[in-house]
């Protein structure tokens, strides 16, 4: 997602958890994450999802402050690294997250630098442009592809209508996207513990 060139279903009752291993190679420290993942957590309590968060990485360094830092397991055991600047993509992006075939993924980039040249022209709180943009990240993971939408937080371009919506703590999901998010999410929670339960027979009968 990037900036446009012009300056300037409610939440469900049973939530589903998944996790999100932070990595900050782009040193915004500690603070900054924990404001970041605050302001995500909360537009994604409207959706009915809860995020665990694990800060694995802290000003470039591991932390390892979990034996879950680093897994991978769609939906529930994502990976979201910020980065000083996007390589090899146009300008002006702030981040990207990589999907397979099947329209699943858990991996998302954050870019800092695109995100402080917009913290200059606009009075937004860094760690907030950095919560949006994540939120919308880890977004196109659990809504899959074609999840841009025309206007909103999943909008690719950001213009000054949605600017004033993240600087009033107000830029959320539609409906729709709510929706699609809390059913992908519920059904791969599913398919993971089927599959569970099946290694577990599997292993039971094998044993016997």
């Amino acid at each position: 997602m990037g900036i446009s060139p012009v300056q300037g279903k409610e939440a469900v009752d049973a939530k589903s958890a998944i996790t999100v291993s932070v990595y900050d190679d782009a040193r915004v420290g500690l603070a900054a994450l924990q404001q970041m993942e605050q302001i995500s957590s909360e537009v994604f309590a409207h959706v009915g999802i809860e995020v665990r968060w694990l800060n694995c990485g802290v000003n470039g360094e591991l932390t390892h402050v979990s034996a879950d830092c680093g897994q991978a397991s769609f939906p529930e055991m994502l990976q979201l690294r910020f980065l000083r600047r996007p390589r090899n993509l146009k300008p002006g992006i702030f981040g990207i997250s990589y999907l397979n075939a099947g329209g699943d993924g858990c991996y998302s980039q954050v870019f800092v630098e695109p995100i402080e040249q917009l913290h200059q022209q606009f009075p937004i709180e860094l760690s907030t442009l950095m919560g949006y943009v994540a939120t919308h990240e880890l977004a196109h993971l659990l809504l899959g592809t074609n999840s841009h939408s025309s206007m909103g937080i999943m909008r690719a371009h950001w213009g000054p209508k949605e600017l004033e919506s993240a600087n009033m703590g107000g830029l959320r999901f539609y409906p729709d996207q709510r929706e699609r998010i809390a059913a992908r999410v519920a059904a791969g929670i599913r398919h993971n513990q089927q599959i569970l339960a099946a290694t577990a027979s599997r292993r039971n009968i094998a044993a016997d």
